[in-house]
């Protein structure tokens, strides 16, 4: 397994948000990617395994306390470790929730395509608000498909990240 630390959103190093990326070759346990996660103590690790067609790769994201369903920042790590290591300039990310992402590289940046969910009128917790200092609120969403582990609805959106 070929381990990374990648600081995105940033071209200076030991700057932006770092996370690790692993190339994984065998199979790995749940545990044992949780484990690696801890190690390397970054606030997402994720882990790539190819799939048959050779730019496409599934995507799972630990923090040291659990799997997440979606990181934006080790996504944007993972499509620089495989420009980097593999001579891509396309890849296709498959995460646990069946949500399909893509990043290109073009002219030293990298696009990805984002899901955007649907998100519903909510009301935020007093006692949140209360614990943040927040005073007045504007708008509050809620989806509640984000914990599922379904095909969730959602559409693409542009946005454009610097290496």
């Amino acid at each position: 397994m070929q381990t990374f630390i990648v600081d995105s959103f940033t071209d200076t190093p030991f700057k932006g948000n770092p996370a690790g990326v692993c190339m994984v070759e065998a199979l790995l346990t749940d545990q044992r990617m949780l484990e690696i996660a801890q190690e390397l103590n970054l606030s997402e690790t994720a882990f790539l395994s190819p799939l048959e067609n050779g730019s496409a790769y599934s995507i799972r994201y630990f923090s040291p306390k659990m799997e997440i369903p979606l990181c934006g920042h080790a996504t944007l790590a993972s499509a620089k470790v495989i420009f980097s290591t593999r001579g891509l300039n396309e890849v296709h990310f498959l995460t646990t929730q069946n949500l399909e992402l893509s990043a290109k590289a073009s002219n030293g940046k990298i696009v990805m395509e984002y899901p955007i969910y649907e998100t519903l009128p909510a009301d935020a917790p007093p006692a949140l608000l209360a614990a943040l200092g927040v005073k007045a609120v504007r708008n509050v969403a809620y989806n509640q498909r984000t914990f599922q582990k379904a095909h969730p609805i959602f559409s693409r959106r542009r946005f454009h990240h610097y290496f």
